[in-house]
């Protein structure tokens, strides 16, 4: 029962995040006057969809890393954290899929920028929550399978960049109906 709870909490915290992302900025004041009444200091796209978009894997990345890390700490035992971070995972890269299918449908500049934004926000992980990470993973070191299970959140982010994901794991992209 407490397997379920905390696998239910940790989903709903990224359901939060993920949709907390995707909300449009107000529109800013300017903007809701007409073009003829916004500030020339103001940029073009101030909501760039694509932009948006990249903040949203890179948050859903970040808040995936601390939900592991909290699961980590607790040190359950290895079948236990084995079957929490598979459906982890699982619901993770369903997330990220999500996510990609948007990324596809954007004009080739528009995936560019994804990447960049979501490539800034992977840099801007904090130190100290990858340390963490790592030190959980180290934990399990003797359990092959859990430790590349927990290996394999650092990259997730490549279920949203199909072209990634068809080149690093082609046999997962096929899987996922990712043509």
């Amino acid at each position: 029962m407490k397997k379920v709870l905390l696998i239910s909490a940790i989903i709903l915290a990224l359901v939060f995040v993920a949709a907390a992302c995707g909300k449009k900025e107000a529109t800013p004041p300017e903007a809701a006057q007409g073009p003829a009444a916004a500030s020339p200091a103001m940029p073009a796209a101030a909501v760039d969809p694509a932009e948006n978009l990249g903040q949203k894997i890179g948050s859903s990345y970040i808040e995936t890393l601390k939900q592991i890390v909290a699961m980590l700490n607790d040190k359950l035992p290895a079948a236990d954290a084995k079957a929490m971070l598979t459906d982890m995972k699982n619901w993770t890269i369903e997330l990220m899929v999500d996510l990609g299918r948007e990324r596809e449908a954007l004009p080739e500049a528009g995936r560019a920028t994804v990447d960049r934004v979501l490539s800034r926000r992977i840099m801007e992980v904090p130190a100290d929550l990858f340390r963490e990470y790592q030190a959980g993973q180290m934990h399990y070191k003797d359990d092959r399978e859990l430790f590349q299970l927990i290996a394999d959140f650092n990259i997730i982010t490549q279920y949203a960049n199909f072209d990634l994901l068809k080149k690093q794991l082609p046999k997962e992209a096929k899987r996922l109906g990712i043509q």
